[in-house]
């Protein structure tokens, strides 16, 4: 990737490359002193790996492929057979309770869906800490997996046989005050907060600014489907301490060998972020490292 195409993947790719390296997403972990590699099934709605085997209540997303699962990719679920005793489901009334039956129709218990993992408030059971992924399961029928995922047994809905989290639900307007606001979401921002601390010397301060913007850009744009050009704005400048425009214009002197105006982004940076500038030059390139890699571009041989 060389010229103008370099340039566009820099200028169009500081927030994903960001959000990547602030909040750790993957599908693996590597392990030991030789450096094994462990691949889980499973992730979070944020892409964050779940070291474990089965589906779990938010752990319902494929590593391979970033989508939800269904309850045919669900091993626990139907494991021996049709028939077998593990085919168990539940039919949620309108008032929320829920009826769980066996795999020969007979009831067994009844429970309120406040009993049932990811429960979010009355009748709505999701995961993530933004509406975009809740559903109202009044009236609705789920298969329930071994350790409690719920699958949409609602014949029609666009949804069917997925682990829920329907992208549809939960518009209310206040949605993304409450998911930032949420227990869960601040401990997701600590975790890229400590991270950041961890591998770029970031003061606490700073690294909780950054991961707050981060998490901000994040939550708002899954809620409203897109993010503006102010968005990015806003973010890159809380992230580097520089404008966007500023970043841009130095990138693309940078293309014609010209690293003056990348040193001075750097030095700016380094100031605003409480960094050293060869700590801010690590910082600027960790930031893209992983994305630019996807690519084929090793981020260690763009240099200023």
């Amino acid at each position: 990737m060389k010229g103008t195409k370099l340039l566009a993947f820099l200028a169009g790719a500081a927030l994903v490359a960001t959000s990547i390296a602030g909040c750790g997403g993957g599908g693996s972990v590597t392990v030991g002193g030789g450096g094994s590699v462990i691949q889980y099934p499973y992730e979070t709605v944020y892409g964050d790996m779940c070291a474990t085997y089965e589906a779990t209540p938010g752990c319902t997303f494929s590593t391979a492929t970033g989508k939800r699962i269904t309850v045919v990719s669900d091993p626990n679920y139907d494991k021996y057979g049709y028939g077998s005793d593990d085919l168990w489901y539940v039919k949620f009334d309108s008032t929320g309770t829920a009826a769980v039956y066996d795999n020969l129709g007979n009831l067994q218990y009844f429970a309120s869906a406040s009993q049932f993992a990811g429960w979010v408030g009355g009748n709505v059971i999701g995961v993530g800490t933004t509406g975009l992924f809740w559903e109202n399961v009044s009236n609705g029928t789920y298969w329930l997996g071994k350790n409690g995922v719920l699958y949409s047994a609602n014949y029609g809905e666009s949804n069917y046989g997925q682990a829920i989290n329907n992208k549809n639900a939960g518009k209310a307007s206040d949605a993304s005050v409450a998911a930032l606001a949420s227990d869960s979401n601040k401990r997701l921002v600590q975790k890229a907060a400590d991270k950041l601390m961890k591998d770029y010397q970031l003061p606490s301060g700073k690294a909780k600014a950054i991961a707050s913007a981060l998490n901000v850009f994040g939550v708002n744009a899954a809620e409203r489907g897109y993010a503006t050009t102010k968005d990015v704005d806003q973010t890159f400048k809380s992230v580097f301490g520089v404008p966007y425009s500023d970043a841009l214009q130095a990138v693309k002197a940078l293309q014609s060998g010209d690293t003056s105006g990348m040193k001075d982004i750097t030095d700016r940076s380094a100031s605003a972020l409480g960094l050293k500038p060869y700590q801010a030059q690590k910082f600027i390139k960790g930031m893209y490292k992983k994305a630019l890699a996807s690519y084929g571009v090793d981020v260690d041989m763009i240099n200023w």
